[in-house]
């Protein structure tokens, strides 16, 4: 997969895109996967390894969410996949084996469940949204 340095704004990413002719470029930027319009200033600017002269329009993949980070008490999604089902609500006390969403991959719907109690303090995903593995879904505290 090529690798790009990007500067937008004065700040330069790494950007890894599998066909950069595609549109949207489907990209992931400094690990985030994004989907990323290049709007070409004037006939003949295109993508080169370093990018500098088209203005670049980064949008999230759809419906991806806007946190990545992982923090203590995060459910995170153990598979991509697509959210069909919430099954709680912020406020919600959880025992550990609880069904908390489900995730469709593969045509496959796989229960996500809490490994440890607590109360549902965040749900960060909403039905039908893309999730990667990794992603936090739910923050579970005491």
């Amino acid at each position: 997969m090529p690798v790009y340095r990007v500067t937008v704004a004065g700040k330069e990413y790494t950007v890894e895109v599998s066909n950069p002719r595609e549109r949207p470029v489907h990209a992931v930027v400094d690990g985030e996967p994004l989907e990323v319009w290049v709007e070409e200033e004037s006939p003949g600017i295109g993508m080169a390894p370093v990018v500098t002269a088209p203005t670049v329009v980064a949008s999230p993949a759809p419906q991806a969410p806007a946190r990545t980070a992982v923090a203590a008490g995060d459910v995170t999604a153990p598979l991509p996949g697509v959210v069909t089902v919430i099954s709680v609500k912020v406020g919600d006390a959880v025992k550990p084996g609880q069904d908390l969403c489900i995730l469709e991959a593969m045509k496959m719907n796989n229960p996500i469940r809490a490994t440890f109690g607590g109360v549902v303090k965040t749900v960060y995903v909403t039905i039908g949204q893309q999730v990667q593995h990794g992603t936090p879904l739910f923050l579970i505290a005491d």
